[in-house]
């Protein structure tokens, strides 16, 4: 046993950047370029990276995947410094909730907001975090709230906004709801 304790300190030791409890959420939040952007800033986010998820439909007491694919980003993150509650606070931050068919400028369900829980601690914060945004607002959120699909990563040469920064600030402050003030949670 003390052995094995020795072996897993010396490891720390030689690698002490390794995330022990690094855990991933995705969020489609309209354009995943933007939504890449902010979440890159966030303290205790490791990797963003932006792609796609397919739609989800209930059929009963399932869910199957409909066309198109929604816009998203996957984030990983260490839940010691950054929790998925305050994910979600960005979130809303980064949408119009009150907008079903697509964020600011881009339209089409492709930019249409979702929170897509991986287990049931995500969806609990989810729905928690849907129902406080409504009684903020005073009237339903048109985000949608499913379980979690298959993420595809967006093709290396779709990263427009990391290849041309400038004009990807330029389109985006035209687009509306840019830049993204981030505020402490209420």
């Amino acid at each position: 046993m003390t052995d094995n304790v020795s072996k897993f300190i010396s490891i720390l030791l030689l690698f002490p950047s390794v995330q022990l409890w690094a855990d991933s959420a995705v969020l489609a939040a309209g354009d995943m370029w933007r939504a890449e952007a902010v979440y890159e800033t966030l303290p205790g986010v490791s990797r963003v990276e932006p792609g796609y998820v397919s739609q989800l439909a209930a059929t009963g007491s399932s869910w199957r995947e409909v066309p198109p694919r929604r816009q998203a980003v996957r984030i990983d993150y260490d839940p010691v410094k950054v929790g998925y509650g305050d994910l979600l606070n960005v979130f809303w931050q980064l949408v119009d909730g009150r907008d079903g068919e697509g964020q600011y400028c881009n339209r089409g369900l492709a930019f249409a907001p979702a929170l897509l829980p991986k287990d049931d601690y995500q969806w609990r914060l989810a729905q928690v975090s849907l129902t406080r945004w409504q009684a903020l607002h005073g009237r339903p959120s048109r985000v949608a709230l499913w379980p979690q699909s298959r993420f595809t990563p967006a093709p290396e040469m779709e990263d427009w906004a990391a290849r041309h920064p400038w004009r990807f600030g330029f389109y985006a402050r035209r687009c509306g709801g840019w830049p993204v003030e981030l505020t402490p949670e209420p």
